[in-house]
Parts: C-alpha cells; structure tokens; sequence
C-alpha cells in the first residue's frame, strides 16, 4: 500500500497493531505462516536461509514486504525509522487522523515496523 493511499482510506480500516521486527528471524518467529509462505513463494525452508541467502536476490525487508502481500487474511503497511511511510504515520497522529496505540514517532532505528489491520466490511 502506498503512503498517500493510506492517509487517504486508513479510515476503511479497523483493528490496528504495530509489530516491531528486530530482524529476518523475528519475523518468521512472530507468526508461523510466513514460513510457509516464504517456502512457497521462494522455494526455500526458513531452516536454509543463511545457508541459501546468496540465491534470493530480495533484501529482508524485501522479503518481508513481498510475504506480507501474499497474506490476504490482513493488510499491512510496512515502515522504517524515518521513511517515506514513516513519516505520512507521524503526521497521521500529530494531526490526531490515527492513534496507532504508541508514540509512531519514537521507533527505533534498527527495527522493522507493519501496521496490522483489519478492513471493515
């Protein structure tokens, strides 16, 4: 989802979570579907991915997003310290547009962030 479609329809949304993702394997370990998806989609286990990195061209925040949009049970929007998406979520809460539920404005830089929603029927 791009940053401008999001302030512009966040309100079709329901149910928000913010997850923090420290790395790859955090992010296998936080629901145990995304390793099925990442061996569907990239033909490998999670089990092998340090021994096959080299093979999948994808950066893991790539390799995050990609799975993420496989999943169609939720929608997410991915951000990172400081990015583009980033900054739309601040300016969403300092205007009081969103309450995310944390400060969005103090994350930490090393981490991955995704908004977890629900649509609204």
């Amino acid at each position: 989802m791009l940053v401008s479609e999001f302030s512009e329809t966040c309100q079709l949304y329901t149910g928000f979570q913010v997850w923090e993702i420290e790395n790859i394997n955090a992010f296998f370990e936080g629901n145990q579907v995304l390793a099925t998806v990442f061996k569907d989609h990239y033909g490998i286990s999670v089990d092998e991915i340090e021994e096959k990195r080299r093979e999948i061209e994808d950066n893991d925040l790539q390799i995050m997003t990609v799975l993420l949009r496989l999943v169609d049970d939720k929608s997410f929007f991915i951000f990172t310290l400081h990015d583009e998406n980033h900054l739309e979520l601040v300016k969403m809460q300092q205007t009081k547009v969103m309450d995310f539920g944390i400060d969005i404005n103090n994350v930490k830089g090393d981490c991955v962030y995704v908004v977890i929603m629900d649509k609204k029927k």
